[in-house]
């Protein structure tokens, strides 16, 4: 199957991400914190309607378009570029599993439900994650690549 770790990791990313949020939908109600590790880590149930760190309130949904628009780019660029390496599939779907889930949330919800709460940072979600983390991966992963090109050619 081509881009299987792409596929598996986009579903994953999907289905922990509506997990969650069934599960802290079904055990809070808005704005209740419980805590976890008292003054430093919540869960807290919050509704996002903005884009990140709250910005843009009431106007989450102009992020459709772009969540569209990055699955799109996404799976075009995978079809032409077919080996694509494991850790370039993964952070791709992270990507778009994290896109396409808060994309899920805002077309059926109006808007993103939120629940980890460090309280120094604004309340996010597994999505959320799913997209930092594929912004470290392909990083780190693209200095590795960088470095051993540098070896490879001063040798």
């Amino acid at each position: 199957m081509k881009a299987f770790y792409f596929w598996t990791t986009l579903l994953g990313a999907v289905a922990v991400d509506q997990a969650v949020k069934v599960l802290t939908v079904s055990n809070l109600v808005l704005g209740e914190s419980r805590p976890i590790i008292n003054g430093v880590f919540h869960l807290t149930l919050t509704h996002n309607t903005g884009i990140a760190f709250g910005l843009l309130q009431d106007r989450g949904w102009l992020t459709i378009p772009l969540a569209v628009a990055i699955v799109l780019a996404v799976v075009f660029y995978l079809i032409r570029h077919p080996q694509t390496p494991k850790w370039g599939q993964v952070a791709l779907g992270l990507l778009t599993g994290g896109a396409l889930a808060n994309m899920v949330d805002r077309i059926f919800r109006g808007y993103v439900v939120d629940m980890f709460d460090f309280r120094v940072w604004p309340v996010f979600n597994i999505a959320d994650i799913s997209i930092n983390a594929a912004v470290i991966l392909y990083v780190v992963m693209t200095l590795k690549v960088s470095r051993a090109i540098k070896r490879e050619a001063a040798s």
